[in-house]
C-alpha cells in the first residue's frame, strides 16, 4: 500500500514538473517564433511600403553596388525612397546596419500573375528563374486577397496587390530560423535533463519522507493481526460458554441477543485478519481453474437465501472460462459480493413510490460471467432503493458505511468489499462499482486469464 502511494506520489511530482516545463519552454518558443516572424513581416512591409528598398531615413549614403549576378532587371534607388505609410515607424527598434544584413528579393507581376521585373540585387544565392518559380507559386496562394504573408522554404514573403498587377518581397530567414531551431533543440534538452534530475530527486527523497509512513503503516497492521488473533480465542470461549448456559437452562432472547453479536464480533475479525493478510500476500497463488464452475458453485449457495428473503436470483455465467489464480480466493471473492447483494437488494416501497411501486415486483439479483479476449468480466447487479447515479469508488474504502441505521440491521461491517478489491488488485485486475440510473448498482471485476 506504502509502496503504491509512493509511485503514485512521483507520477504526480514528475506529471506537475513536466507540465511546468512544457508551459515554460514552449511559451518561450513560441515568443521567440513570433518574435522572428513579426521582425521579418516589419521588414517586408518597410520594402513593400518604399518599392523594394530602404527608405532614406536611415541614412544611407552609400547604394550597394549592383552584384556581378543580380537580375538585369535591376533598379537603383528612385524618388519614392523616403516615402512611407502614414503613423508606421517601422525603423523603431532597428539598427543603421539592418539594411545592409538583410538579404532580399522581389519579383513584380502583371493581373494575369505573369512576371514582368525580377530584382535580385540584395542576395545572391537565388538566380532570376528560382526567383520567378518562388513568385508564381506564392501567386497561386493569394485568392483574390489584397496581401498575403508566409514563408517558402527558407524566405519569409509578401505578396501584395497593386494597381498593375502583384508586387511580391523574399526576405532571408535561414539564419533566424537556424536559431530558433537550435534555441528549441536545446532548451528541450535542457528540460530533459532537468526533469531527469527532478525524478532522481523526488525518487531519492520520497524514500525518506515515506520512512517513518511506512514503518507507522507496518506497525499499525501488525497491531490489526495481533489483536485479531488475541481476540478470537476470548470470543470462542464465550461462544462455548453461551452453549453450555443455553443447555443448563432454555435459550432465551437475551442469549439469542448475545449469540448474534458474538457471530458478527467473530466475522469481523475474521475479515480483518483475511484482509491484513492479502495485504502482506505478495503474488497469489497460481494454478489453472475453471472460474465458470468456481462462481456457480459459490452462487447456488446463495439461491435459498435469495428465496428465503424474497428476492430473485440469476445466475448467468459463460461455461468453460479458465483462469490461473487463487480459486479460494476467487470464491470468497464471488461470496462476499453476493452476500453485500443480498443484504442491500431492494426496491422503493409503496410509501415511498405510491400504487405502481407494487408493479415492481421482487428485488432482482443477477451475477454473469463472460470471456472478452484475454480477460474474463464478472458482473453483479442488483436493484436497491435508492442511490445516486455515478460511480461509487468509495464502496471499496475500509469501514466505509454509508447508511449506519441500515447496516445495524444487516449487521455490516464495511470490509467485506475492501477485502474484495484487494482480491481483485492481487490478481492484476480491476473492479468498479457504478449506478447508471438510481434504482440499481453493478459491480464489475475484470480479471486477466492467464
Amino acid at each position: 500500500m506504502i509502496q503504491k502511494l509512493r509511485r503514485q506520489f512521483i507520477l504526480v511530482a514528475m506529471c506537475s514538473t513536466l507540465a511546468v516545463l512544457v508551459v515554460i519552454i514552449g511559451t518561450l518558443n513560441i515568443l521567440n517564433y513570433t518574435g522572428t516572424v513579426q521582425k521579418k513581416d516589419e521588414i517586408l512591409a518597410l520594402l513593400s511600403d518604399n518599392n523594394g528598398r530602404f527608405p532614406a531615413f536611415f541614412n544611407m549614403e552609400k547604394q550597394p553596388r549592383e552584384r556581378d549576378n543580380a537580375f538585369p532587371e535591376k533598379q537603383m534607388q528612385d524618388a519614392s525612397f523616403g516615402k512611407n505609410r502614414k503613423g508606421f515607424m517601422p525603423w523603431e527598434g532597428f539598427t543603421r546596419e539592418m539594411p545592409y544584413e538583410t538579404r532580399f528579393f522581389s519579383v513584380t507581376l502583371n493581373s494575369n500573375g505573369e512576371v514582368t521585373k525580377t530584382d535580385g540585387a540584395m542576395i545572391a544565392s537565388i538566380d532570376e528563374e528560382t526567383a520567378k518559380t518562388y513568385a508564381q507559386t506564392i501567386y497561386k496562394k493569394l485568392n483574390n486577397k489584397q496581401s498575403l504573408n508566409g514563408f517558402y522554404d527558407e524566405y519569409r514573403y509578401r505578396i501584395t496587390k497593386t494597381d498593375d498587377g502583384y508586387f511580391v518581397l523574399f526576405v532571408d530567414s535561414a539564419t533566424d530560423l537556424a536559431n530558433f531551431r537550435k534555441v528549441l533543440v536545446t532548451s528541450i534538452g535542457a528540460s530533459a535533463l532537468g526533469l531527469l534530475a527532478v525524478f532522481l530527486l523526488v525518487l531519492f527523497f520520497s524514500k525518506k519522507v515515506f520512512k517513518p509512513v511506512e514503518q507507522s503503516y507496518r506497525k499499525q497492521k501488525q497491531f490489526v493481526t495481533d489483536a485479531s488473533h488475541e481476540l478470537k480465542t476470548p470470543l470462542t470461549i464465550i461462544s462455548a460458554n453461551l452453549e453450555v448456559m443455553e443447555m443448563e437452562s432454555e435459550e432465551s432472547q437475551w442469549s439469542k441477543s448475545i449469540k448474534k453479536q458474538l457471530e458478527r464480533m467473530i466475522g469481523l475479525v475474521e475479515q480483518m485478519v483475511t484482509l491484513s493478510r492479502l495485504d502482506e500476500q505478495k503474488e497469489v497463488a497460481k494454478e489453472k481453474f475453471s472460474l465458470s464452475d468456481a462462481l456457480i458453485d459459490t452462487a447456488q449457495a446463495y439461491l435459498p437465501v435469495a428465496e428465503q428473503s424474497g428476492k430473485e436470483f440469476v445466475i448467468d455465467v459463460a461455461e468453460n472460462v479458465s483462469m490461473t489464480g487463487d480459486e479460494k480466493q476467487i470464491r470468497q471473492m464471488t461470496g462476499l459480493l453476493l452476500d453485500n447483494a443480498m443484504k442491500y437488494a431492494s426496491i422503493k416501497s409503496p410509501a415511498e413510490e405510491g400504487a405502481e411501486a407494487s408493479k415492481a415486483g421482487k428485488p432482482k439479483i443477477r451475477l454473469s460471467l463472460c470471456q472478452k479476449g484475454k480477460k474474463a468480466e464478472i458482473v453483479l447487479w442488483n436493484t436497491v432503493d435508492q442511490i445516486d447515479v455515478g460511480n461509487k469508488e468509495e464502496l471499496f474504502e475500509r469501514f466505509y458505511r454509508p447508511d449506519r441505521s441500515r447496516n445495524s440491521k444487516t449487521g455490516g461491517s464495511g470490509i467485506g468489499l475492501s477485502i474484495v478489491r484487494s482480491i481483485v488488485e492481487a490478481h492484476h485486475g480491476k473492479i468498479t462499482a457504478v449506478s447508471k440510473d438510481g434504482a440499481s448498482i453493478e459491480f464489475k471485476a475484470t480479471l486477466p486469464l492467464g
